[in-house]
């Protein structure tokens, strides 16, 4: 097939689907053998959406055999492999069509194959699956495992005992192939559940955007190539749009050339009963929902197996207590990302074994649970985008003989959820200019090197995530939200230029870092082979972080052992604790940076003194601009700097508030409030610079402290204020590798005054797009479960929302 050109884009690669295989003779023993099954499943396949709609039915075994021969091909050097991308609806056995070929490739050719896979209960499911029928040649490396477990997994793939290897994109990214693989040869990589590729790796699973350039520097690392087979159930294929999934997959995973099997999403055992929600004489939204979900509930628990969701995690305990009658509470449980793992799988049992009826969940609740007589979905209120909606609705009637219902009762403002959680996570267009002037800021501390490792540290007073939450947390947010924000910036000057003029790839895992032991020597002493100490520096060494864990500390997991690193408890007798070597550059004379810094001080205690006396602490942005319009700042760093500043800090183990804000009604303009006990931390401040900052305009210093010292801060302050540059190695913290391949271009466009992403903007219409497609979807109860289904074919192949109003409105 021809690469089509829509809108200027080039589209990838493809082949075409070819006549059907028949799968060999040895593959059909296996699925009989290993499954159970006499004869493969039919899969209902679009033929060609450049040309309509036509479907063609296809045998999983002809998809089994194609990608058996993409490996061989690949295994025998005879030519490049094409790459298979496959979407196929929930209950159409996904999982078995990378399976077989992984067994028959290990047990024909000793080839390994590699399943990327997004969530660990997805994971150990499918495992535990495959052993439960007897095949033992399957193992799972995840985060739940102890270093030594973890050892014993490897040592079993390298030595050829494990043919089917499963692990996460963040595990993968973080070693050397080598590590998990020995020299085993790799025939197969398969990516599952291959839309988090595309939606999660723009939203909380950033590795999973950096999966296709990993892969791809993997096969020149090793010197050979082997297919990927990705799948998934939901991918909008939508060439000419915004949010097509299909083509963006293929680009990101790098899966050129590549043939696509596009399946039906048509679920032809689930029907919709979607009612609009009327509001009593004198009744609250509130109140309204609350009436509507307690009688579904009464129906649902006489007689059904229900998933219920709702779109937060708070508050869904004290939300059933008002939905449930006291007398059904041991028929319903709650299910929500924050609950460990045993009491998610003790809930899953329950439900698979009917002691529980109904779940209320968030969507955390869905890929890797394998239910398949749900018969019941209930949406409280839409949370994501339309795409998700659909995978949730697909969790009902896996099993072919349950009729399923998917239900809602909508009101305009049930969009309240979606809008609140979109504003929660997402990235300001002035963020990503801040991040982009701090990105070019550290190049030049870094002496312009094309290539270079960028600390997550270096952008936190940027990003200014809440620092209530323990290190380890912060950390993960922090690293998610810079990655993200740095792909952002790469994808836009792609776009803009025309050329990848900045190149980002993550290093997750510490290799080294820094520690400091204030306590005396026997740190030192107990693990000194594995640090060397700082020169000119007491107590603070260079320590092979990844050895001194895996050696020294195997009974801990990975983050348990970062954790105890960061609070200073890892070992008894001495407190080590991470530390980060900042590297800092005067832009003017120390005394003129403290005079500068006193002014601005004096400044700010005059406004929020008056504030205190006259107006019980509040204060307006428009106040706080005049004053650092008096002192030559912007207004996004003087924002950034007020909050950084004064808004949340720990103290003595306790979270202290000096200051908080919120959004006007009226306006997107801030108001603040102020307590007393501000100045006490400026002048805490200007003591610490009396102390540490000294020198001349071009002086470099140097120091070594932790990610939430008030030096850190500090150096954060005047950096904002222009005064210095600093860049932070080895904290702790997890770097990006970056390459700047046109440093002028990007200089210039970080100067500019009103920087806007492009990517940013393009995500803004596709979330005003969801709310319309949502308002169509459900804001009518005339459309039959036909109409229905055809409006989600109609969106999935490449309808526009302007297309399918015209059609269904």
């Amino acid at each position: 097939m021809i690469a089509r050109n829509m809108n200027g884009c080039r589209l990838p690669v493809l082949d075409g689907h070819g006549s059907p295989f028949e799968c060999r003779d040895e593959v059909s023993r296996l699925l009989n053998e290993v499954y159970g099954y006499r004869q493969f499943r039919d899969l209902e396949i679009y033929k060609d959406l450049f040309g309509g709609k036509d479907k063609v039915v296809l045998s999983q075994g002809h998809l089994v055999e194609h990608v058996i021969r993409e490996a061989e091909k690949a295994k025998d050097d005879r030519e490049r492999p094409d790459n298979v991308l496959l979407t196929a609806p929930t209950g159409s056995g996904k999982s078995l069509l990378f399976q077989l070929p992984g067994i028959y490739l290990g047990q024909a050719y000793g080839l390994l194959t590699l399943i990327v896979s997004p969530l660990k209960a997805l994971i150990v499911d499918q495992v535990e699956g495959l052993q439960d029928l007897g095949y033992e040649r399957v193992a799972y490396a995840s985060s739940d495992l102890s270093p030594e477990q973890k050892a014993e997994v490897y040592r079993r793939v390298r030595e050829g005992e494990v043919d089917l290897f499963y692990l996460s994109p963040e595990l993968l990214l973080s070693y050397d192939i080598h590590h998990f693989v020995g020299d085993r040869r790799i025939g197969l990589v398969v990516v599952d559940e291959a839309h988090t590729v595309t939606t999660w790796g723009k939203e909380f699973r950033v590795d999973y955007w950096f999966l296709g350039r990993y892969l791809s520097g993997l096969k020149q690392t090793l010197g050979y190539d082997f297919p990927l087979f990705a799948l998934t159930a939901t991918a909008v294929w939508n060439p000419s749009g915004d949010n097509d999934m299909v083509f963006e997959t293929v680009r990101s995973l790098q899966m050129e050339p590549c043939v696509l099997y596009i399946g039906t999403v048509k679920r032809r055992n689930i029907g919709f009963d979607i009612r609009q929600l009327q509001l009593e004489e004198g009744e609250t939204y509130d109140k309204a929902k609350q009436r509507a979900v307690s009688a579904r509930v009464d129906d649902y628990l006489d007689g059904h197996k229900t998933l219920l969701y709702y779109p937060f995690a708070g508050g869904i305990d004290m939300r059933i207590k008002s939905w449930v009658k006291p007398a059904d509470w041991p028929l319903v449980a709650s299910y929500y990302g924050k609950k460990d793992k045993v009491q998610k799988a003790a809930i899953v049992d329950a439900f698979k074994d009917g002691s529980k009826r109904l779940i209320v969940a968030t969507k955390a609740f869905g890929m890797g649970v394998d239910i398949s007589d749900i018969d019941r979905v209930y949406h409280v209120a839409p949370s994501s985008t339309f795409v998700d909606y659909v995978q949730e609705v697909g969790r009902a009637a896996r099993d072919a003989s349950v009729q399923g219902i998917s239900a809602t009762d909508f009101h305009e403002r049930d969009f309240y959820y979606m809008n609140r959680l979109h504003q929660t996570g997402a990235i300001a267009q002035e963020q990503l200019a801040l991040i982009l002037q701090k990105l070019i800021e550290v190049y030049h501390m870094k002496g312009r090197k094309q290539e270079m490792l960028v600390s997550l540290s270096d952008f936190e007073f940027v990003v200014k995530l809440p620092r209530t939450k323990n290190k380890l947390e912060y950390e993960t947010e922090l690293g998610q939200f810079v990655k993200t924000a740095l792909l952002w910036l790469e994808e836009d000057v792609q776009k803009r230029f025309g050329s990848r003029l900045l190149e980002v790839s993550p290093q997750n895992l510490l290799v080294e870092g820094y520690v400091q032991d204030k306590t005396g020597d026997a740190f030192a002493r107990a693990y000194a082979d594995y640090l060397t100490p700082v020169e000119g520096e007491e107590g603070v060494y260079l320590a092979r972080l990844d050895r001194l864990w895996e050696e020294r500390f195997p009974e801990l997991g990975y983050k348990e052992f970062k954790q105890k690193l960061n609070n200073g408890t890892l070992c008894e007798g001495a407190r080590p604790v991470a530390v980060g070597k900042h590297e800092v550059l005067l832009k003017e004379d120390a005394d003129t940076l403290r005079s500068r810094m006193d002014e601005l001080f004096k400044s700010l205690v005059t406004l929020l003194k008056t504030a205190l006396q006259k107006s019980k602490g509040r204060f307006d942005e428009e106040a706080l601009r005049a004053v650092f319009a008096e002192h030559a700042m912007d207004v996004r760093s003087a924002k950034r700097f007020i909050g950084s500043l004064l808004e949340s800090r720990t103290e003595e183990g306790r979270s202290v508030s000096y200051i908080s804000s919120q959004k006007k009604k009226e306006s997107n303009e801030l108001s603040f409030t102020v307590t007393r006990g501000f100045d006490l931390l400026l002048s805490r401040y200007q003591k610490l610079f009396a102390q540490r900052i000294t020198g001349h305009k071009g002086d470099r210093l140097q120091f070594y402290c932790t990610p939430f010292s008030d030096l850190n801060m500090l150096l954060n302050l005047l950096s904002m204020l222009g005064g210095l540059s600093f860049s932070v190695a080895g904290g702790g913290t997890p770097c990006v590798h970056v390459r700047i391949n046109d440093a002028d271009r990007l200089e210039k466009l970080a100067a500019a005054d009103g920087y806007r992403n492009l990517i940013l903007d393009a995500n803004e219409r596709i979330f005003q797009e969801q709310i319309e497609l949502f308002t169509m979807f459900f804001g009518t109860d005339r459309m039959t479960d036909e109409q229905r289904w055809n409006f989600i074919e109609d969106y999935f192949t490449g309808m526009s929302v302007e297309e399918l109003k015209k059609k269904y409105c």
